[in-house]
């Protein structure tokens, strides 16, 4: 019982030596964390400063009880089943962030002309002609170094590409920037309040106001351009439901009436019952044809109509204060990394110089 005792109090941490041995290293914990200090300093003065304008809008977005929904309806009578077909209509707004993903869009977004002191240019070349920060360029040529030779002999083997691709292929250039528009562009949907918020951070605070209006009327013409594309559809098969619907009708119509012609004078119970059933065949081809004639007037004037998509809350302003870089933030966390590797340094260094002797000891 006794050894037990003894074998658990030698393998338990002994914190009062821990802190000792810490205090009395408290120099060099100092020094080193005054070093981490210098270099968080550095990084924030060196990191480049951006601003983040930023707008708030809610998507229009049309009812479940549509025209579609009564066309539905009205022929399931019929024994025609339009469920899957004319359902929908609208992209939701959680899919606003896979649609500003598509490369068309990412592309229109990389045309957007920007302000320069020389003029307007094409937002790809204002990214390509950025200058890169301090960090970025010994980043990149000292642990990238091997990606930057890889790109450079991938981009030489790529300009033998037949340009006929070019609409479909992605350039390493493109691929670039697409990388910095995902860095810089956030799109984030509240689905349970039901607005999104749009940022763009960037360098200028001009730029990204500019940006930011920009690819909100990009993402709301893409909107009404799948709308209008599903209304048009819409359109063509409620016209052709339409004109077969009509030719059944005036098919009944005309044998309602000539049955009716051709037999005025018969009374048997079994002619009128067959002529009941012709009726109330009439009637509802009548009920549908009437129906599909109405909404045939709603499809035609839904690939008109021109109604704003989204309501803005808060509209876009050139922010005044950066948003990165947090210099102070940046400063303590150096300085934090600084404080734990200088005590683990500490704390490990007579253990570690402990059994490296018992390893030599051996030998």
């Amino acid at each position: 019982m006794n050894q037990t005792t003894e074998h658990v109090e030698d393998d338990s941490i002994d914190l009062v030596a821990l802190l000792k041995s810490l205090w009395l290293a408290r120099k060099l914990i100092l020094k080193w964390t005054s070093g981490f200090v210098v270099v968080g300093v550095t990084v924030a003065l060196l990191s480049s400063t951006n601003y983040t304008a930023s707008t708030t809008f809610i998507p229009q977005t049309s009812g479940s009880d549509g025209p579609s929904s009564g066309l539905s309806g009205l022929a399931s009578l019929a024994g025609i089943n339009l469920g899957g077909v004319i359902s929908g209509g609208e992209i939701p707004p959680s899919l606003y962030p896979q649609l500003l993903e598509a490369v068309p869009v990412k592309r229109e977004v990389l045309a957007i002309q920007v302000p320069t002191v020389e003029g307007t240019i094409s937002y790809g070349e204002y990214l390509s002609d950025a200058p890169s920060s301090i960090i970025s360029l010994v980043k990149k040529y000292t642990i990238g170094l091997p990606f930057t030779i890889l790109k450079a002999l991938r981009s030489n083997e790529d300009s033998t590409t037949e340009k006929e691709y070019e609409t479909i292929l992605v350039s390493e250039e493109e691929k670039e920037l697409f990388k910095v528009l995902e860095n810089n562009i956030e799109l984030s949907v509240n689905e349970q309040e039901g607005f999104v918020d749009l940022s763009i951070t960037d360098a200028d605070a001009v730029v990204a106001t500019i940006l930011t209006k920009n690819i909100k009327s990009i993402l709301q013409e893409k909107i009404i351009a799948y709308k209008v594309e599903y209304a048009k559809e819409f359109l063509a098969f409620t016209q052709k439901q339409y004109e077969e619907k009509r030719s059944e009708y005036i098919a009944l119509q005309n044998e309602v009436a000539a049955s009716k012609d051709a037999n005025k004078n018969i009374i048997s119970q079994r002619y009128q019952s067959q002529f009941k059933l012709k009726e109330g065949e009439l009637a509802v081809a009548t009920t549908v044809y009437q129906e599909l004639a109405k909404q045939l007037e709603q499809a035609k004037l839904q690939v008109a109509k021109d109604t704003p998509i989204f309501s803005t809350l808060k509209p876009a302003s050139v922010p005044t204060e950066r948003s990165a870089p947090k210099r102070t933030l940046i400063v303590l966390i150096w300085g934090f990394l600084g404080v734990v590797f200088s005590a683990v340094f500490v704390l490990v260094k007579q253990p570690a110089l402990e059994v490296w002797k018992e390893i030599n000891a051996k030998k």
